[in-house]
């Protein structure tokens, strides 16, 4: 839910044709029967730290009658890149070390390569205390990609929305969702995210948070099929280490419907095009 939801995800729309191209196992020592009842919840990755994460994304789409489905799969690493700063801002590295992407169109196989091409590619990332994006640096000669806010769906759903302090197991937090606002008009995407601890437990040496979230949403943003004027919800579980406020594993399941609305420029005449969409997102840390 990406920040705010963005919960580690929030912007998660699809902004490219059919609006669809915009776009291992945790450790398996047993739980400790010791449960603590509260913990700090704040993104702070240690310094020196090196992840190892797999990355599954599933995009099931209709668009105005045709069905579409990506998946795509990822190799990434997650890296401390600088201390944080004095309002307490860290930097970090997200480095794609393998990509792989098909795409299904009507039951068809299709010739397919994502948009925007991250193999090989490392995204330095500016995160809050609350594991809030902050700032995306521009990668150098990354084809297909126009500006760093590009790449925030994608770097987003890397980070769940935290408190930024000391929470009981039962309490919950909210997170406000306003993206892509401008001066006199409604933002893009809006609403609301809903976050609760539901456990603390120790892994061999970590200690893990259970946090679950949702969040519903509003989303009235131009793509190229037209402005998407849709409603949106998303579900989340999230193991998050305590402390470092890294993703251990997650699962995350974003629905979107509404119509694409689009203008005929000689005409005025409006269309409307029905369309669905499905997301599901899987992170794993790996050893």
């Amino acid at each position: 839910m990406a920040s705010s939801t963005r919960s580690g995800s929030a912007r998660m729309l699809v902004a490219c044709a059919l609006i669809l191209f915009a776009v291992q196992a945790v450790p398996s020592a047993v739980l400790r029967a010791e449960e603590t009842k509260a913990a700090k919840l704040s993104f702070a990755l240690p310094e020196g730290t090196l992840l190892h994460y797999k990355d599954f994304v599933q995009t099931d789409q209709n668009y105005s009658g045709t069905d579409a489905t990506m998946n795509q799969t990822s190799d990434v690493d997650m890296s401390f890149l600088a201390k944080a700063d004095s309002t307490g801002n860290s930097k970090i590295g997200l480095t794609f070390l393998k990509v792989k992407s098909s795409l299904v169109m009507n039951g068809t196989l299709q010739q397919w390569e994502p948009p925007i091409k991250l193999e090989g590619v490392q995204i330095k990332v500016t995160v809050s205390p609350a594991a809030e994006v902050v700032h995306l640096d521009m990668p150098r000669n990354v084809v297909g990609l126009k500006n760093a806010d590009d790449l925030r769906d994608i770097v987003e759903a890397w980070f769940v929305g935290l408190p930024d302090t000391t929470v009981a197991v039962g309490q919950t937090w909210k997170k406000q969702i306003v993206e892509g606002k401008t001066e006199g008009a409604e933002p893009e995407i809006k609403g609301e995210g809903v976050f609760t601890l539901k456990k603390v437990e120790t892994r061999g040496n970590i200690q893990i948070a259970f946090v679950e979230g949702k969040a519903n949403l509003k989303i009235n943003k131009e793509t190229p099929a037209g402005v998407l004027v849709a409603d949106g919800t998303v579900d989340l579980k999230a193991q998050i280490a305590v402390p470092g406020g890294y993703v251990v594993e997650l699962k995350q399941n974003l629905e979107i419907r509404g119509n694409a609305v689009a203008k005929d420029p000689l005409t005025d005449k409006e269309t409307k095009h029905q369309t669905a969409l499905t997301r599901t997102t899987e992170i794993k840390l790996q050893q």
